[in-house]
C-alpha cells in the first residue's frame, strides 16, 4: 500500500451524475495530499467523461499499486457501457454492479482502506446478483457485520432504525430486540468513528405525537418507552420517544450527538431539508469504512455539467476522517 490511505471508488450508474461529481471532487488537488483514490470502471470511460465535462484531473491507468497525486483508474469493464445520460438501462445497471463489487472486494482484500460509492439506480442494478434495496445491505453481505445507515452533516446526525422497507412493514419490524441492538450499535459507532466518549442519543417516536399515550397507536408506550428505560439502566445516554413532527423544526437535534429515526422518511425528510447537498451517507456497523453522497443519480440533470459535487467531496473527507479515527483507536 502507498503511505497514504487508499479510497476505492465505485462510479454508480454511468448514466447518472456519479462520474461528474467524482471528477469535480478531485479537481481540488488538495485531496491528493490526504488519500490515494482508485476508481473501478475503465480508463476510456473516465477519460471520455473528463472530456465531456471539461475537468482537468490527472488520470492514471493503474495496474499495480496506486500512484500519488492522480486519480487512479482500474479497468474492470471488458467493454464500457454506452452512455445515455438520464436513462435507465440494463447495461448501465450491470456496469454499476461490477464497479461496486470490485471496489468492495478491493477493500475486503486489503487493496484499499475504505470505500466511497457514487449513486446507483436501484431499478437498473436490481438482479439475481444484486437482490438488495441499496448499498447498505449489499455491503453487509460482502463484508459481514450489522449495517446501520447514518446521514451526517456538521452537528446533525440521523440514523435509521429501519431503512429501505415499505411503510406498511415498519411497525411489524420494530421490536424491543431491534431497538436495543441498533442503539447499542449506534452508541459504539459514535464512540469508535466520531470520538464521542459518552454519546447522547435521541429516539424519535413511531406514531404521530409519539402515540399520545396510546391514543394514536400503542408501539411507543409498549415497545419504545420500556426499551429506553432498560438501556438507560445499562448506562446508555438515551432519551425519547420524541414527537417527530416538531423535533427538527425546533432544532432539538443540537442537544444530541445523534438522532435515531424509526423509519426512512421520518428522519431523512428532516435531514435533507436542513442539509441536502452537503450531507454524507455513512454505513456504520461494518468492519470497513463506507460513505456516499446524500443524493441519488439525478437523472434529470445528468450529463449537463451542473451537478453539485459538494456532498461527494464531503463523503471523501468524511471517509478519511473516520478511517483515521479508527486507526488512532486501534
Amino acid at each position: 500500500m502507498s503511505a497514504l490511505p487508499i479510497i476505492a471508488i465505485s462510479v454508480g450508474d454511468p448514466n447518472g451524475v456519479g462520474m461528474e461529481v467524482i471528477l469535480k471532487t478531485f479537481s481540488d488537488s488538495r485531496l491528493f495530499e490526504a488519500c490515494s483514490p482508485v476508481v473501478y470502471a475503465s480508463f476510456d470511460f473516465v477519460e471520455a467523461q473528463q472530456q465531456h465535462f471539461g475537468t482537468k484531473v490527472p488520470l492514471h491507468p493503474m495496474v499495480g499499486k496506486p500512484e500519488r497525486g492522480v486519480l487512479n483508474i482500474v479497468t474492470i469493464w471488458k467493454n464500457s457501457p454506452k452512455i445515455y445520460f438520464g436513462k435507465q438501462t440494463n447495461e448501465a445497471g450491470i456496469a454499476a454492479y461490477d464497479s461496486l463489487r470490485e471496489a468492495a472486494v478491493a477493500v475486503r482484500e486489503g487493496k484499499a482502506n475504505m470505500l466511497v460509492t457514487a449513486p446507483i439506480n436501484k431499478a437498473a442494478i436490481k438482479s439475481d446478483a444484486f437482490p438488495f434495496a441499496g448499498h447498505t445491505h449489499y455491503l453487509a453481505s460482502v463484508w459481514g457485520g450489522e449495517a446501520l445507515m447514518i446521514l451526517a452533516h456538521q452537528n446533525l446526525r440521523v440514523a435509521l432504525l429501519t431503512d429501505h422497507i415499505p411503510l406498511d412493514e415498519v411497525s411489524k419490524q420494530i421490536t424491543s430486540e431491534l431497538v436495543s441492538k441498533k442503539i447499542r450499535l449506534l452508541s459504539k459507532t459514535m464512540q469508535d468513528d466520531f470520538g464521542c466518549v459518552s454519546p447522547k442519543i435521541a429516539l424519535l417516536g413511531l406514531n404521530p405525537h409519539a402515540g399520545d399515550h396510546g391514543v394514536i397507536g400503542t408501539e411507543d408506550d409498549a415497545i419504545l418507552t420500556p426499551t429506553i428505560r432498560a438501556l438507560v439502566n445499562e448506562g446508555v445516554q438515551l432519551e425519547g420517544p420524541f414527537a417527530a413532527d416538531a423535533f427538527f423544526g425546533q432544532k432539538n437535534y443540537i442537544h444530541y450527538d445523534v438522532v435515531l429515526s424509526c423509519y426512512h422518511d421520518q428522519g431523512l425528510v428532516g435531514f435533507k431539508t436542513l442539509a441536502f447537498g452537503s450531507g454524507v451517507n455513512i454505513t456504520a456497523g461494518l468492519p470497513f469504512v463506507r460513505t456516499s453522497p446524500d443524493h441519488g443519480t439525478a437523472f434529470d440533470i445528468a450529463g449537463k455539467g451542473i451537478a453539485n459535487h459538494i456532498s461527494f467531496k464531503e463523503a471523501v473527507t468524511t471517509a478519511n476522517t473516520i478511517w483515521n479515527t479508527r486507526q488512532k483507536k486501534n
